[in-house]
């Protein structure tokens, strides 16, 4: 089934692999043109070979601090260090 809008194309970089999530580095680029040298998106868009909406999700989301995993719970009869 074809798009509603057929003329609108992406910005999305066709040798990138979809589902690939943005790295920090990435992020903190989309972030920095936005905020500090006020790109608009789909300028940010055109000038990394992103979609638009994964940029507006960046943008939405702000920084990803990566978290500790949980690791496994300690044993019941070992005792509190």
């Amino acid at each position: 089934m074809p798009g509603k809008h057929k003329n609108r194309k992406s910005y999305r970089d066709p040798n990138r692999q979809r589902g690939q999530h943005l790295d920090d580095r990435e992020r903190a680029k989309i972030l920095t043109a936005f905020y500090d040298w006020g790109h608009s998106k789909r300028a940010i868009a055109r000038k990394y070979g992103l979609a638009e909406s994964t940029v507006r999700a960046c943008i939405k989301s702000g920084i990803w601090t990566p978290q500790k995993p949980a690791g496994r719970k300690p044993i019941l009869t070992t005792q509190k260090r």
